[in-house]
């Protein structure tokens, strides 16, 4: 729809923020105004997909540009600017990897490097959990740890008269913001709905073996042959834990709790990472996947469960970065026609609630296709929204 493309064309400038006090160069927000006004990490990544199909280079530099700043200075990205005890999906090598090819100039590799390596070094350091694989797991003091219990429990419907029930909950909710699924309910055990601490997780993985990937091909174009040998050597490694602890006798990925040595209950967006991020090429375990994630207006973020509790990161919501990486992971093994499907619903999504609202949104509903306010009413968005809208409508079927 022209009206969409128009609209972002002429409100993208109002998502360029001017630097501060915590960002040195001009940045990109998820929205214009009001809220969400941060430079959020992984919100970056695919906003610099929109910005790069838009023409707008030099703000996709300057927004690798801040985060090699965090990186530097902090040792990772953060969630947002002003969110510093967490990062996020460490986007960083794909999207500097994706700037590159299309600036087609090995400077970007020389400018950048240093820094990605900087940030896996801190997922190697900080996050590696069990078996030499990684979780998000976020600590921080008794103080901001009870903060966050108290702000969001009522979100997750998890409560506690105790203490250390409470420093728990609380450690768990920040380590699931770090996962960017704030919040979703892959990590339950018998006891809770959010155990994330018991697993490895599937996501983190697949996104660390493509920056190791990736990160070995720019090291060898600049002719840092022997830390290429590394970070490849580094990726074979992990893409066969992945597999020995990932892979379930279904055929499919699921998260791995290492306590009960069982993989996780709940199907989610997150078993289409093996094939978004190459550690899988079979096409009949993403199809597994597919048909129990597609709703009818596109690809919700975990499957059905019945009389349950439902987060945002849930059933039935849809965001426009999954199906981005949806999409990827479906032209990736071979499902053609099933790409172009979840592509045309989620535009047709958009396009509906546009007519009606003249606004794109945060996230969607699959089975109505309307907007979702689920647990907190979704505000006006550009962000991946837009993003996504523009990478489908630049494919050519």
């Amino acid at each position: 729809m022209q009206e969409i493309i128009d609209y972002i064309k002429n409100n993208i400038d109002k998502t360029i923020k001017e630097p501060n006090n915590e960002v040195p160069y001009p940045y990109s927000s998820p929205c214009m105004k009001d809220i969400y006004t941060d430079l959020f990490y992984w919100d970056t990544y695919f906003i610099n997909i929109g910005l790069m199909i838009l023409g707008r280079g030099e703000q996709v530099k300057n927004n690798l540009d801040n985060i090699a700043y965090f990186i530097n200075k902090l040792g990772y990205m953060p969630n947002a600017s002003s969110l510093l005890n967490r990062s996020q999906p460490p986007f960083f090598t794909r999207g500097v990897y994706e700037y590159w090819k299309y600036t087609g100039d090995n400077n970007v590799i020389i400018r950048y490097v240093d820094s990605i390596i900087k940030e896996h070094n801190f997922w190697k350091e900080k996050r590696t959990r069990k078996f030499g694989l990684n979780a998000y797991y976020v600590t921080d003091t008794e103080e901001v740890t009870l903060g966050h219990y108290f702000a969001f429990s009522d979100r997750v419907k998890e409560y506690s008269d105790s203490k250390e029930e409470q420093l728990r909950i609380g450690t768990e909710l920040m380590s699931i913001a770090e996962s960017g699924f704030d919040f979703n309910m892959r990590f339950r055990n018998e006891k809770t709905n959010i155990a994330s601490a018991e697993f490895i997780h599937l996501d983190l993985n697949c996104i660390l073996y493509d920056a190791e990937v990736k990160l070995s091909e720019m090291l060898e174009i600049v002719g840092r042959c022997e830390e290429a040998k590394e970070y490849k050597n580094k990726a074979l490694i992990r893409k066969n834990l992945m597999n020995q602890y990932f892979l379930t006798e279904d055929g499919i990925y699921m998260d791995y709790n290492f306590v009960t040595e069982k993989h996780g209950s709940i199907l989610s967006n997150a078993s289409l990472y093996p094939y978004i991020f190459g550690i899988s090429e079979d096409s009949k375990g993403a199809k597994k996947v597919l048909e129990q994630l597609e709703l009818e207006h596109g690809v919700t973020c975990a499957a059905y469960r019945g009389d349950d509790i439902y987060y945002q990161w849930d059933y039935p919501l849809m965001w426009g970065e999954m199906h981005i990486l949806d999409y990827v992971g479906l032209v990736n093994v071979h499902l053609l026609e099933d790409a172009k499907r979840i592509k045309d619903k989620f535009m047709a999504t958009v396009e509906h609630v546009f007519e009606k609202e003249h606004k794109l949104f945060e996230k969607y509903d699959g089975t109505t296709g309307e907007i979702s306010n689920c647990e907190y009413e979704a505000p006006e968005m550009l962000g991946w929204t837009a993003a996504a809208y523009l990478y489908f409508n630049n494919i050519k079927d």
